[in-house]
């Protein structure tokens, strides 16, 4: 019976003081967490796109910081609007960084949570891209870009799917014209 009583007794100091069970507050406004992942991913950026500073464990590190602030973000601050943006590039730099999990991890919930957003399209195709490069599951990397085109077949990302299926069942197309090949696939 004390046991119970404690337990209670410490739900109610927890409540009554402002704290919770479940989660803490970072601390950071809404604008705090979106300006410190905009820095870091900043940073990763120019570690993955500049041959001089290209590390791949200074790019963990980085994506690391970055996985923090969209996780405080999609905890603190599930409604911004700025999440489903956010949710893509933590995706994207999560592939960079050969973190396959952590990219399809927050690339699937995008599409899931904000099915109708423009940025759905681009996220499909990077989901794909995560199954094709790291995954290494050409089978399900060629659904998922499949499933894109289907989507959005007038889309650029639609478009970059149906290039990639292609690439995928011929990769000696590079060497010749895609163009003329490209009208003899199915998406059927």
């Amino acid at each position: 019976m004390k046991k119970i009583f404690l337990s209670f007794a410490t739900v109610i100091l927890l409540t009554s003081c402002g704290g919770s069970l479940d989660s803490k507050k970072s601390g950071l406004s809404e604008q705090e967490l979106i300006n410190s992942f905009e820095g870091v991913r900043s940073k990763f950026k120019n570690v993955f796109e500049n041959p001089n500073d290209y590390s791949q464990e200074k790019l963990k590190m980085l994506n690391d910081s970055l996985v923090y602030f969209v996780d405080e973000l999609k905890r603190d601050f599930p409604t911004s609007k700025e999440l489903p943006e956010l949710l893509c590039k933590a995706g994207i730099s999560s592939l960079n960084a050969k973190d396959s999990e952590k990219a399809l991890a927050y690339l699937n919930l995008l599409v899931d949570s904000f099915p109708n957003h423009k940025i759905i399209p681009q996220s499909m195709y990077f989901i794909g891209r995560t199954k094709e490069v790291l995954v290494k599951d050409i089978a399900a990397a060629k659904e998922s870009y499949k499933k894109l085109y289907r989507a959005f077949p007038n889309s650029v990302w639609g478009q970059n799917a149906r290039t990639s299926v292609e690439l995928i069942a011929n990769p000696l197309l590079l060497e010749k014209g895609l163009d003329e090949d490209l009208d003899s696939l199915s998406f059927e």
